[in-house]
């Protein structure tokens, strides 16, 4: 079984940053080293949310503990999300660059959460971090489209030099629904899905998730793009019909075992 560090927000209630991308990659046959970045009672639009950022101190700790324990040859895959601050995201740097020396072989997908819809709700002070430390150790990026605007200056070719062999644009829309513009040498690919009249919190997430799931169980990038609009379409539209506005966790489990078993 591959081992993935997740180095991503955790709340109490509801499937966002670790409830969401744990649950995929448990089911699609990953073990999940949990890293939280921040722990929180539930989402961040949830009334009285509250709880505590992990510092770059408190990542840098970690990361001693996981090395004079032996433990950073063992991990396949690394996951990354929100990172609240630019010293946390440097801190998460650091990891990830002595993961790599031990294990050349890793797979680290970066998703740089910045914000959407044309607004910051992370420090803009990322973004030099993403571009000069994260992103180029990265294979797999993740971007939404206001992402990629701010860390290429510019979409389209800015896309394919922002560092990582392979770049999904996420939450594209088309004419035809939501799609994944896949950037992964050659002309990039664009797989559209159904749009869900529905906003849930941690669907991007769940996103990153999946596409790191279909990259471990051997899919061409264009080809787990394809798979995975239409499944995260279907998750949507599952907790629309409840009335939830996270995901559901044994429907995000359920989703990562059909993924790999497809």
């Amino acid at each position: 079984m591959p081992v993935c560090l997740v180095i991503q927000s955790q709340v109490v209630s509801g499937a966002v940053g670790l409830g969401a991308s744990a649950p995929v990659l448990w089911g699609a046959g990953v073990e999940v080293w949990p890293l939280p970045t921040v722990t929180l009672s539930g989402h961040a639009a949830m009334p009285g949310v509250s709880g505590r950022r992990q510092g770059a101190a408190d990542i840098a700790a970690l990361h001693r503990g996981l090395a004079a324990g032996g433990q950073l040859s063992r991990i396949d895959a690394v996951l990354s999300g929100y990172l609240p601050d630019a010293g946390v995201a440097g801190a998460v740097a650091d990891l990830v660059t002595d993961i790599r020396a031990a294990r050349p072989d890793m797979v680290y997908l970066c998703d740089p959460v910045l914000g959407d819809k044309g607004r910051f709700y992370l420090p803009e002070d990322l973004v030099p971090v993403f571009r000069a430390r994260l992103l180029p150790l990265a294979r797999i990026a993740t971007p939404n489209m206001d992402e990629l605007g701010w860390l290429s200056c510019g979409a389209g070719a800015g896309a394919a030099q922002l560092g990582p062999e392979v770049v999904h644009v996420t939450s594209v829309e088309s004419s035809g629904g939501l799609g994944i513009e896949t950037h992964a040498g050659g002309s990039p690919a664009l797989a559209t899905g159904p749009k869900v009249p529905h906003h849930v919190h941690g669907a991007g997430d769940a996103v990153a998730a999946l596409l790191l799931a279909a990259h471990l169980s051997g899919r061409a990038p264009q080809d787990a793009a394809a798979e995975v609009v239409h499944r995260i379409a279907a998750l949507v539209e599952a907790a629309r019909i409840a009335g939830r506005d996270t995901l559901e966790p044994r429907d995000l489990v359920a989703c990562g075992a059909a993924l790999v078993k497809a």
